[in-house]
């Protein structure tokens, strides 16, 4: 496929865009500003998918630009590029990079934790469901003490959770959010952080939503450029029970440890109401979106499942049963399962033991994404 890709390159249309850069800089200049391309709609077959949602519009707009161009390999890291994207570019990341010292993640208590990243990349966080700003920017924080990352948090609600026109809509803003940072820095290795089930929903939703991306280089530049996924305390079956418990904490902002002493009736309440709508053909309709999304449409990179024996909302058991259907997909499957920490406390009980078992799966995946494009 890339051989006849590459052959029949040099007989396609010339490209509109880089005809008229060549057009006006032949009148203005060398320095004369390239022309701006045409901006067409993300999601063509979104409005046909969700019937009865033609009056609402999608906040920021998703909007991309369109490339008319036929696929062609990733080209090679070259010094040209490295001079446009300088973060993005460097050696062969390893464990034995001298960036590298796994003695200084785990065993300075006195020092804030740090992920040790051989080069520089880009991380999009997604939080859980109802996650508060300032919670979910210490894991950013945690990445920014590393060295100059691109972050950015993403954030589902509980609406965008549990409905399913919400979360489409609101998970096309985030890709296009995603896609500018790509088309800014081209050739940049992207990790996913996700947590909960919630953000498992969101990330899921996103995976099948990005491959309806009309700019077919950009779509599989997002796909591609993601080196790892890290997954904590993620994903469990929606259940009545749990997912009750999970909805009152991200409105009570509670503990789910102490959830169900605090706030007993609303967890019933909840509950009762749960089992109606989890029936829903619309919410069955999106629990299969998520898992077919994950299962056939997302990154075939190495995955980090972090999750406790003491999780109140995600079994371990559901989680060792998720790890064995990746397995089978033929993903590189990392694990370190907590004995005593609650549902995604992990780094707030170990911070520098969880900034160890990321600085390695980093290094890792680095080192696998570095050889796949060298």
């Amino acid at each position: 496929m890339a051989g006849s890709s590459s052959a029949g390159a040099g007989l396609e249309a010339p490209d509109r865009h880089t005809t008229g850069m060549a057009n006006a800089r032949a009148t203005h200049g060398a320095d004369a500003p390239a022309p701006k391309r045409p901006r067409t709609p993300l999601f063509p077959a979104l409005r046909q998918a969700l019937p009865g949602t033609a009056h609402l519009q999608p906040h920021p707009p998703v909007v991309l630009s369109s490339r008319s161009r036929a696929i062609r390999p990733l080209p090679a890291l070259t010094r040209g590029a490295a001079r446009l994207c300088p973060r993005a570019h460097g050696p062969p990341p390893s464990s034995a990079s001298p960036n590298y010292n796994r003695d200084s993640v785990r065993s300075n208590p006195a020092q804030p934790a740090i992920i040790i990243s051989p080069m520089a990349v880009r991380v999009v966080v997604i939080g859980w469901m109802g996650s508060k700003r300032m919670y979910l920017n210490k894991y950013a924080n945690l990445w920014r003490r590393s060295g100059d990352h691109e972050v950015i948090c993403l954030r589902p609600s509980v609406m965008m959770t549990l409905v399913r026109w919400r979360g489409v809509i609101t998970a096309g803003g985030d890709i296009d959010k995603v896609a500018r940072l790509h088309m800014e820095c081209a050739n940049m290795p992207t990790f996913y952080h996700i947590f909960s089930t919630g953000g498992f929903i969101h990330a899921g939703t996103m995976w099948r939503w990005m491959d309806e991306v009309e700019d077919v280089m950009l779509r599989r530049d997002m796909l591609e450029e993601v080196a790892g996924i890290i997954l904590d305390s993620a994903p469990a079956r929606v259940m009545p029970d749990t997912a009750a418990r999970a909805i009152v904490c991200a409105v009570t902002r509670c503990r789910a440890e102490d959830v169900d002493t605090r706030y007993t009736s609303a967890v019933a309440f909840t509950e009762s109401v749960l089992r109606l709508w989890l029936d829903a053909p619309s919410v069955k309709l999106r629990a299969q979106e998520v898992y077919e999304a994950w299962y056939n449409m997302a990154p075939l990179c190495p995955q980090l499942y972090l999750y406790s024996e003491s999780d109140p909302l995600v079994p371990s058991d559901e989680v060792e049963k998720y790890i064995k259907i990746q397995e089978t997909r033929g993903v590189r499957i990392s694990s370190h399962k907590y004995e005593d920490t609650g549902h995604c406390e992990h780094y707030r009980v170990y911070p520098h033991d969880y900034a160890f078992q990321i600085s390695e799966f980093v290094a890792q995946s680095l080192a696998g994404w570095y050889e796949r494009r060298a």
